[in-house]
Parts: C-alpha cells; sequence; structure tokens
C-alpha cells in the first residue's frame, strides 16, 4: 500500500487528541510517517509548536486540513494506511470517518466508550470492513490474558476498575449528552443485552445468572459497585467472545458458558451503596431534558479537560474468573493490571499503542493475531494479541494473573 502516510491523528486539537499527540511524538518510532489532522490549521500549527523540540531525531508530523465533509474525509483516509480518530461525540460525527476509511481500504482506530454506536457500527459495517481490510481496535485485555492463562473454558469474569478522580473532559460530557439525544431508552436497552454487539453465528451461549444486587462485597476484589463504563466494556469483552467462538482455535475460545460482569471499587461497603444511589438518581436526572441543558452548561468545553498536577495518579484493573464446570461461586484466577498515571492518559496509550501495534500486524510482525487471520472487520483488541500486551509493557503497563490456590 503506496500511501504518504502511516498514520493520520484526527482530531488532534482536542483534549484527548493532543495527548495522542504529544505521546507518539515522545515514543513513536522516528521513522513513523505521520500527520494530525483537523478543522483549524491555525490550531494545529500551534499543537506542533507546544511539543518538546528537544526530540531533535523526531520529524514533526505534516498539518492536514480536514472537515467532516465525506470529500475531506475521503481525500484524508486515501493519503494513509490508519487513521486514528478521536472527534467525537462519535454517535453525531464518528461514522463518516469509519464510512470513508473502509472505502478506502484504511484500518482505523479509536476509543469510544459509546456503546450503543459502537453496537450499530458493528451490525452494519463488519462484513463491508472485512472485505475492504478496515479495522476498529478499541481498548479489552485482562480478559485474553486470564483465558491464555487458564488455557480452559471460562465462566463468570467479574472485572473492576480503580483510579485516582480527575474530573472529566468537556468531550467525555458531550458523547454522553449526544447519546441521551440520539438514542432512545429502547435502543439504549437492546445494545446493552449481553450478545448485542456479537458477530451472529458465534454458537451457543449459556451463561449463569449475574449476581442479583447491582452492589457486592468480593474477596478478591473489595466493594463493588456500578461502573459508568460496564456496558461499553461488557459490549467490547462480549464481541471478542464471538469473534473467538466463530473463529479461534479451541484452546482461545472462552466458552459458552462465559459472562462478563463490570464494577467500580468503593472504599466500603457503605460507600458503595451510596455510590450506586446517587448514579441511579443522577441517570433519571440526566435523562429530563432540562437538566441535561444545565449539565451541558456547567461542563467544560468541548476540547478542553482536567489540568494533571503532580499528584500520584493511577488506573487498576482488576478481574476473577471461574473456570466452566466447576463452583463459579470460587474463582479460578485473579488478575491485576496497572498503570501509574492519570486516566486520560493511560486512554492516549492504549489507543496510541493499538495504532502501532495494528501496523506492525499489517506489515506481518504477527501472523498469529486474529486481526491477521481475519484481513479485517469490526474487531477489538484481543484481536491484536500479545503482541499489543508486549507493547504496552514498555509503555508502563504492569500486569500479573495467578491461578487462585496456586500461585497464592
Amino acid at each position: 500500500m503506496n500511501r504518504p502516510y502511516d498514520l493520520i491523528v484526527y482530531g488532534a486539537t482536542g483534549y484527548l487528541g493532543s495527548l495522542v499527540v504529544q505521546y507518539l511524538w515522545a515514543n513513536s518510532p522516528p521513522t513513523l510517517r505521520w500527520a494530525v489532522a483537523g478543522r483549524s490549521e491555525q490550531k494545529l500549527a500551534a499543537l506542533l509548536d507546544s511539543l518538546d523540540r528537544t526530540q531533535s531525531h523526531r520529524k514533526l508530523p505534516h498539518i492536514m486540513v480536514a472537515t467532516l465533509s465525506d470529500d475531506d474525509l475521503g481525500r484524508m483516509a486515501s493519503q494513509t494506511r490508519l487513521v486514528l480518530n478521536t472527534v467525537g461525540p462519535f454517535c453525531k460525527h464518528g461514522t463518516p470517518v469509519v464510512v470513508a476509511c473502509i472505502e478506502n481500504s484504511t484500518a482505523y482506530v479509536n476509543c469510544t466508550g459509546e456503546h450503543v454506536w459502537t453496537q450499530q457500527l458493528a451490525a452494519r459495517w463488519h462484513d463491508k470492513a472485512m472485505t475492504n481490510k478496515a479495522i476498529s481496535s478499541p481498548p479489552d485485555l485482562m480478559t485474553l490474558l486470564l483465558a491464555r492463562r487458564l488455557r480452559r473454558p471460562l465462566g463468570p469474569v467479574f472485572f473492576t476498575i480503580q483510579h485516582t478522580w480527575t474530573g472529566y473532559s468537556g468531550g467525555t460530557i458531550a458523547s454522553i449528552l449526544a447519546g441521551l439525544e440520539t438514542y432512545s431508552i429502547r435502543q439504549m436497552m437492546a445494545a446493552s443485552a449481553p450478545r448485542a454487539t456479537c458477530i451472529p453465528d458465534a454458537g451457543p451461549h449459556h451463561p449463569h445468572l449475574p449476581p442479583v444486587l447491582p452492589v457486592r462485597r468480593d474477596r478478591f476484589l473489595g466493594n463493588l459497585t456500578f461502573s459508568p463504563s460496564a456496558m461499553a466494556d461488557q459490549a467490547v469483552v462480549m464481541r471478542t467472545w464471538s469473534l473467538l467462538q466463530r473463529y479461534g482455535d479451541r484452546t482461545e475460545q472462552y466458552g459458552e458458558r462465559f459472562s462478563f460482569q463490570g464494577y467500580t471499587t468503593a472504599p466500603s461497603w457503605l460507600q458503595a451503596w451510596s455510590s450506586f444511589l446517587a448514579m441511579s438518581v443522577a441517570v433519571v436526572c440526566v435523562i429530563l431534558f432540562p437538566l441535561r441543558w444545565l449539565l451541558q452548561w456547567l461542563s467544560p468545553q468541548p476540547g478542553t479537560g482536567p489540568q494533571m498536577t503532580g499528584e500520584n495518579h493511577f488506573v487498576e484493573w482488576k478481574a476473577t474468573v471461574a473456570v466452566d464446570g466447576g463452583d463459579v461461586s470460587q474463582p479460578s484466577a485473579l488478575g491485576v493490571m496497572r498503570m501509574n498515571t492519570d486516566v486520560y492518559s493511560v486512554c492516549a496509550t492504549l489507543v496510541s499503542e493499538a495504532a502501532l501495534t495494528l501496523l506492525e500486524v499489517l506489515d506481518g510482525n504477527d501472523k498469529a493475531s486474529m486481526v491477521k487471520k481475519l484481513g479485517g472487520g469490526i474487531l477489538t483488541p484481543a484481536s491484536l494479541g500479545m503482541l499489543y500486551v508486549e507493547r504496552l509493557e514498555k509503555a508502563g503497563l504492569e500486569w500479573k494473573v495467578t491461578e487462585i490456590g496456586k500461585d497464592e
């Protein structure tokens, strides 16, 4: 594929987009041919001027002005091997970018948490993306690592995230509000079904019944409560389940009893219930239009976000899994992953390394990955395989999987 660029960051002057550009400037291979794209040439030039020029061995990325018009998006996609898209809300602006990439056989990566949009995208565009070798890879690694350790059909996975508080960016709030304006409650509920994002013909699925209470105490994970990202996490993980069930080797498959439940860790049992009740009230209030308008008025402007201080930030994920055929109340393995930085920098690292990994796969450096096997489609991080994990390790990811009762 003879194109002038390996990678274009679209939406580079947004809050997350600028973090991605800073990460790639500091960590990408010196040989990377890349560009930054957006609507304002002046803002793009200012972004490049802000980069640390002491890294003299690197060439500054080129600037490309591109609006959301079909002509501009098609021109952009035709000049690169991969588009890394950070322009949200994705339910409003994401689909034309994906379509342009599919039509130009260009790989595509984003970092959206908009699970309804993801479900609709997968249902409509997966087959054509496979035909034209376009690839979407939003960030789901814990389950992959657990499955590789156990090498047996899995039962329930319980997953939790804990991180230092940074506040929300304007783009995050805008995506939440756009989703509420774009989709009906019925569409949201349909997209939240466990198999909503799964590919057809993945085979039978008979998971164990999930816990009844929304708050629970877990011996290994602590006090668990509602997670705002749980539906998006489940959508990605279950899509991986379906891809492996249909296309993976038997040793890679998660099995028909597999399920995924996401939570947030709370310091205490009381705080777990308080958090759940507060979140429930907030959801009801936001659904009411006048309060939604008030939230929009109070939230940061799109393109802005929290300014990080010198605090010790971290993001930590934990998960337990039981194997199929055993006692599902007794987990067989515990996984822990951690990155010692703030949540938005973690997101920038994950999506940047996904893009760099994907370029390696397209160059033929990992013939065993699902991406290489399928050639394209609406795929997930697990499709990038262990090459992605290895790159993230070099970027600061710490992880460990322990078989409970064996390695304790």
